[in-house]
Protein backbone atom coordinates (compact mmCIF):
# COMPACT_ATOMS: atom_id res chain seq x y z
CA UNK A 1 0.00 0.00 0.00
CA UNK A 2 3.10 2.42 0.72
CA UNK A 3 4.23 2.10 -2.55
CA UNK A 4 1.30 2.54 -4.35
CA UNK A 5 0.92 5.81 -2.26
CA UNK A 6 4.47 6.64 -3.22
CA UNK A 7 3.29 6.35 -7.11
CA UNK A 8 0.16 8.31 -6.94
CA UNK A 9 2.28 11.08 -5.42
CA UNK A 10 4.87 11.17 -7.64
CA UNK A 11 2.59 10.88 -10.29
CA UNK A 12 0.61 13.62 -9.00
CA UNK A 13 4.19 15.85 -8.39
CA UNK A 14 5.14 15.24 -12.02
CA UNK A 15 1.41 16.14 -13.59
CA UNK A 16 0.14 18.72 -11.38
CA UNK A 17 -3.11 16.69 -11.17
CA UNK A 18 -4.97 15.58 -8.36
CA UNK A 19 -4.56 11.88 -7.59
CA UNK A 20 -8.37 11.22 -7.76
CA UNK A 21 -8.24 13.03 -12.06
CA UNK A 22 -5.63 10.79 -12.51
CA UNK A 23 -7.07 7.82 -11.56
CA UNK A 24 -10.33 9.20 -13.61
CA UNK A 25 -8.29 9.91 -16.60
CA UNK A 26 -5.88 7.00 -16.86
CA UNK A 27 -7.63 4.05 -15.60
CA UNK A 28 -9.67 2.87 -18.97
CA UNK A 29 -6.39 3.36 -20.76
CA UNK A 30 -5.42 -0.49 -21.22
CA UNK A 31 -4.38 -2.56 -23.73
CA UNK A 32 -5.65 -5.85 -24.69
CA UNK A 33 -4.62 -9.03 -26.17
CA UNK A 34 -6.46 -10.45 -29.01
CA UNK A 35 -5.53 -13.75 -30.87
CA UNK A 36 -7.39 -14.37 -34.31
CA UNK A 37 -6.89 -17.40 -36.13
CA UNK A 38 -3.69 -18.00 -33.85
CA UNK A 39 -2.03 -14.58 -34.63
CA UNK A 40 -1.87 -12.47 -31.75
CA UNK A 41 -2.79 -8.74 -32.09
CA UNK A 42 -2.39 -6.09 -29.12
CA UNK A 43 -5.24 -3.53 -29.35
CA UNK A 44 -3.97 0.32 -27.97
CA UNK A 45 -6.52 2.53 -26.07
CA UNK A 46 -7.38 5.87 -28.02
CA UNK A 47 -6.00 8.45 -25.47
CA UNK A 48 -7.82 10.99 -24.72
CA UNK A 49 -6.94 14.82 -25.08
CA UNK A 50 -5.91 14.92 -21.19
CA UNK A 51 -4.63 11.71 -21.24
CA UNK A 52 -1.92 12.30 -23.39
CA UNK A 53 -1.37 16.04 -21.17
CA UNK A 54 -0.85 14.03 -18.28
CA UNK A 55 1.75 11.42 -20.04
CA UNK A 56 3.43 13.92 -21.28
CA UNK A 57 4.30 15.21 -18.17
CA UNK A 58 5.76 11.99 -16.44
CA UNK A 59 9.55 11.92 -17.45
CA UNK A 60 10.81 8.58 -19.90
CA UNK A 61 12.15 6.53 -17.44
CA UNK A 62 10.58 7.09 -14.88
CA UNK A 63 10.96 4.38 -11.99
CA UNK A 64 13.70 2.73 -13.59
Amino acid sequence: MFAALAVARYLQDQTGVSIKRLVQTLRPLRAVMITIAGQPIQAQPRLTAEAETILAKIPRGAGH
